[in-house]
């Protein structure tokens, strides 16, 4: 969610091609909102790494000053404690008036459900939003009155870019005797024996906290996917049919038994965390980690890791990259009048301007959107590699999904399945046979 480095007329162009060029963040300097007074604007985010909170705090410090009586009650929580109590805090009627929500079915998809949150389509009216982020971007915040994903009323809207790709150590490569990054998923393979076979740990990964291994899944299993035969992954996601039972799904959970159980896996995996395991990584100990954007702040210590997304199987022109964008930010039912809804409005606002991207993108975190101003910003030199990555995968309709997304129970579905998985206790077919009966079970519920 870093590197040292100059930004340079090459990167600035990278920059400015992230998505079309932006419209001018319509006055989000506009001063105090009128009539608001005294007031405290509840918000719960998940940017709890400490790089991630430094940039939070300190926008949220110039929303403050530009804003006379107005305090920011800001509330840091993780992914899983934010998935965990954040539905559950609103349905009581306490809990935050801004927050950050996952968009799956799980999360948004429930909560827009139980109008717990409101939609925002007048607010990406009203400062110009659409002109920011393209239209399938803003897709992924979108649920009808029916439970339909990707349409109807707009109910969030994210700051930053996301991808998951493959972090390497080019030095430890080196010391093993390769002397690039693989180009195709067979060439992964190839390295990870060479580099076993040299002593060295493959893969860095930790197990007991976060979801590394279901982003390892996702990312192997969509890179096997063409931005040509997309429509099969999009109608799973979007909650319009098909079947996970697929040779491509078995195949990668298959990659991931085989990795696990063959000594690819660092020593004691199963008992890291996720934290833990980029902090490992970091150190220098293993050739990869597959992992988000989200740790881009975390890899700037160690100048050998670098960036790129996962490598396409054979014959696979433009893999799909999971990501897309961040948790969204939304507004819930708590901002009951007008007053606290415009206030959050005007938040999330600044959330999504220039300055706020020019201060993510210093920190070494991807804005969703072109700086306008990219001159005026050091770019450090991994976000440069990130944005080129970008520029592809949009450039190419390649931007993937996170699979979790396609049923409220998917996440723990995909994340127990992969543990028996990775274990032996169930073989990749039995596991995406039951990823499959629970989609299934979910789209029958659609139709009743």
């Amino acid at each position: 969610m870093l590197r040292t480095g100059t930004s340079s007329l090459r990167t600035n162009a990278l920059l400015r091609r992230l998505v079309p060029p932006l419209a001018v963040a319509a006055l989000w300097w506009g001063g105090t909102i009128q009539g608001a007074g005294a007031q405290t604007l509840t918000v719960w985010d998940d940017n709890a790494l400490p790089s991630q909170a430094k940039v939070i705090t300190d926008i949220n410090a110039k929303f403050e000053a530009a804003h006379p009586g107005v305090k920011i009650a800001r509330t840091a929580r993780t992914f899983d404690d934010l998935a965990m109590t954040l539905k559950l805090t609103l349905s009581t009627g306490e809990g935050p008036a801004v927050t950050k929500a996952n968009q799956g079915a799980q999360e948004m998809g429930a909560m827009v459900k139980q109008k717990l949150l409101l939609p925002i389509d007048d607010y990406i009216k009203k400062y110009g939003w659409d002109k920011k982020q393209s239209d399938s971007v803003l897709a992924r915040d979108r649920w009808s009155e029916k439970g339909e994903f990707g349409t109807g009323p707009t109910y969030g809207i994210s700051a930053l870019g996301e991808l998951v790709g493959l972090y390497y150590n080019a030095k430890v490569l080196k010391e093993a005797g390769i002397d690039k990054p693989p180009a195709t998923l067979d060439e992964l393979a190839k390295d990870v024996e060479t580099l076993k076979a040299k002593g060295a740990v493959p893969f860095t990964i930790g197990l007991t906290k976060g979801h590394m291994s279901l982003h390892m899944y996702a990312a192997l299993s969509q890179a096997m996917i063409g931005a040509a035969d997309r429509k099969g992954l999009d109608d799973l996601v979007y909650g319009r049919g098909g079947s996970w039972n697929t040779p491509s799904y078995i195949a990668a959970a298959k990659q991931i038994q085989d990795w696990a159980n063959g000594g690819a896996f660092n020593d004691g995996y199963q008992g890291i965390a996720d934290d833990d395991a980029v902090q490992l990584f970091v150190g220098g100990q293993g050739a990869f980690q597959v992992t988000g954007t989200w740790r881009l702040g975390d890899m700037q210590a160690n100048p050998d890791i670098h960036f790129m997304a996962l490598p396409p199987a054979a014959g696979v022109k433009d893999p799909l990259v999971v990501g897309g964008v961040e948790l969204a930010w939304a507004i819930t039912a708590l901002a009951k009048d007008k007053a606290t809804q415009d206030l959050a409005g005007d938040y999330i606002n600044y959330l999504l301007s220039d300055d706020a991207a020019a201060a993510w993108a210093a920190a070494g975190y991807l804005p969703v959107a072109a700086l306008e101003k990219p001159d005026k910003v050091q770019i450090p030199a991994l976000l440069g590699e990130t944005i080129k990555v970008w520029n592809t995968v949009n450039a190419a309709n390649a931007l993937g999904h996170y699979p979790d997304w396609a049923s409220p129970t998917m996440l723990k579905t995909l994340s127990d399945g992969l543990t028996r998985v990775i274990a032996k206790e169930d073989t990749p077919e039995v596991f995406v046979a039951a990823v499959d009966k629970d989609y299934q079970g979910y789209i029958a519920s659609l139709k009743k």
